[in-house]
């Protein structure tokens, strides 16, 4: 046992909230892995985001060129987290209110598998398949809201 208290314990024992960490933490690596690996490309570059790093290491501030492959790994970073918030939030609500297990196992991997999949096509320039992964990954996040919303207004 875990916790002291059992019902704790049996909360976080469950197959959905181990699913629900296991994408939380991957998808926060991949977070992390994405901002530090932008940060490199940068730094290679010497393109900076402030223009006193840039005069500190004789670089220049980072242009909006769409094409620079360092600022499409940074525009991959600031959506992941654009999604991986909301996603927290909403994948937590729905752990504390009880909503059923199989559903949410489903929801949870379905958001993780498109946000991979947004991720790969983004890095590698594949709008279609970028859509398609961004609509599964944000259909996922919506279930996961409007079922919790369900439970919490069947119990009024």
């Amino acid at each position: 046992m875990i916790f002291e208290d059992k019902a704790m314990d049996d909360f976080i024992s469950t197959p959905l909230f181990t699913i629900f960490s296991i994408v939380v933490i991957a998808e926060s690596l991949k977070t992390l892995f994405l901002g530090t690996v932008g940060a490199f490309k940068r730094g290679q570059k010497l393109i900076f985001i402030n223009q006193e790093d840039a005069n500190w290491l004789g670089g220049k501030t980072v242009s909006h060129d769409l094409a620079d492959p360092s600022a499409r790994i940074c525009r991959a970073h600031r959506n992941n987290l654009e999604n991986l918030i909301p996603f927290f939030i909403l994948g937590f609500l729905y752990l504390l209110i009880g909503a059923h297990s199989y559903a949410g196992i489903a929801y949870f991997l379905l958001f993780f598998i498109g946000r991979i999949g947004h991720t790969y096509a983004y890095l590698n320039a594949g709008p279609m398949l970028r859509r398609n992964m961004y609509s599964l990954a944000w259909l996922s996040m919506i279930a996961i809201a409007v079922h919790t919303l369900i439970v919490l207004l069947s119990r009024l």
